[in-house]
């Protein structure tokens, strides 16, 4: 039989094993980061589809110089094609242009560009746009729907 003190020892030290020990979760709250660049500079157009989206800003990369929009990683784009070059342009609020920005969480934006096969977007167009106002349906009773309607069509009908 092991004595008391024997067993506190050996229960004092697998806690201490336990807490000392770096947590390794089995898997992780984030997905893992993909391999992919922060600023797009080369773009194979037949690999890609259109992306056009109005969302908030769910996420703010600061190391990456990225956001998050409408679950998807939106990246800068800066690439020489044989018609030209094509940028990412930023637009304020009042549509005109402006340098990049950091946007914040929650702020909502018009983002197009093209959604590349690794998930992320080559972003042609940020715009900074309003919040969207909600579609309200405002609630109208039917005229012969009330309690009153009920009550007169009754009476009326049984004269």
């Amino acid at each position: 039989m092991i004595s008391p003190l024997k067993l506190w020892i050996r229960a004092a030290l697998a806690v201490a094993a336990l807490v000392a020990a770096p947590p390794d979760p089995v898997w992780s709250a984030a997905p893992p980061v993909k391999d992919v660049p922060a600023r797009v500079t080369q773009i194979g157009f037949e690999d890609c589809e259109p992306f056009q989206v109005r969302a908030k800003v769910m996420e703010v990369r600061h190391e990456r110089g990225t956001f998050v929009v409408a679950e998807r990683e939106i990246c800068e784009m800066d690439v020489v094609t044989g018609s030209g070059r094509q940028q990412t342009t930023y637009y304020d609020l009042a549509g005109k242009s402006e340098a990049k920005r950091h946007y914040r969480v929650g702020q909502y934006l018009f983002v197009k560009g093209y959604l590349m096969p690794a998930g992320n977007v080559a972003a042609i167009e940020v715009r900074e746009i309003e919040q969207p106002k909600e579609k309200r349906i405002p609630y109208k009773p039917v005229a012969n729907q009330g309690r009153a309607a009920r009550r007169s069509a009754g009476g009326a009908g049984a004269q």
